[in-house]
């Protein structure tokens, strides 16, 4: 997996957005009543409560995962079942809002006593080997994507445009081999240029949080310019 990313500018940068995106998640979660995690979301099948389930087992997963970096190799394996998703998802109001902080606030800690040699290690993923450090845009991606799926506060239009950058960079990167007939240059509004997938060349144009959304699968090839022949991007 190649990584045009300049991934300790990346890492900094990640890691405070993370935090960001997290308190901002929490915070617009907390005060939700059981029918309003049982409404449906940007996912197709999936409440909010589906979300919450998905996002405090990635946490857990990622916690595991950075506790063994510096003993190779590292799996990265965060598979969740539907039974474990659907059964995670009839829990209450409050054990959701706290199963969610708790398994961000662990995930918080583990970050913190993490030294450049742990962070120098690599994690095998069903995808190929990653960087450690690609761990947390990975985690930041989630946060910030899912939060859009919830249907609260936010859309790709609200984020900071440098979270958006960030962003449209790591999934150029992680989502380059979905895109297996065409060499895609993405040209954003904003002056930015990014190339994804091998093939025939394609171009295409738009503000950076369009071109976002519809790389990832939530806005269809009607936002952006170049998109029209495409099939829709597959929800990631």
């Amino acid at each position: 997996m190649p990584f045009p990313l300049d991934l300790d500018q990346s890492l900094n940068q990640g890691r405070l957005e993370l935090t960001s995106a997290t308190q901002r998640l929490l915070g617009d979660t907390i005060g939700l009543s059981h029918r309003d995690w049982r409404m449906v979301t940007h996912l197709p099948g999936w409440t909010r409560a589906h979300i919450a389930t998905h996002l405090t087992h990635h946490a857990q997963c990622m916690t595991t995962t950075l506790t063994q970096l510096g003993k190779q190799p590292v799996t990265w394996n965060c598979e969740l079942t539907d039974k474990d998703l659907w059964v995670g998802a009839q829990r209450s109001p409050l054990e959701l809002t706290e199963d969610l902080d708790q398994s961000s606030a662990e995930l918080a800690r583990a970050l913190d006593p993490l030294s450049n040699t742990n962070w120098d290690s690599t994690v095998i993923t069903s995808v190929g080997e990653i960087p450690s450090s690609a761990l947390i845009l990975d985690r930041l991606n989630e946060v910030v994507i899912h939060h859009v799926d919830l249907n609260l506060s936010i859309d790709f239009t609200d984020l900071k445009p440098e979270l958006v950058h960030l962003l449209l960079a790591w999934n150029a990167v992680r989502l380059s081999s979905r895109f297996t007939d065409n060499e895609i240059t993405i040209m954003t509004d904003e002056g930015d240029t990014m190339v994804v997938g091998s093939g025939a060349p394609r171009t295409v144009r738009g503000s950076q949080a369009s071109l976002l959304g519809w790389m990832v699968g939530r806005k269809g090839s009607s936002a952006i310019l170049g998109a029209e022949e495409f099939d829709q991007p597959q929800l990631v």
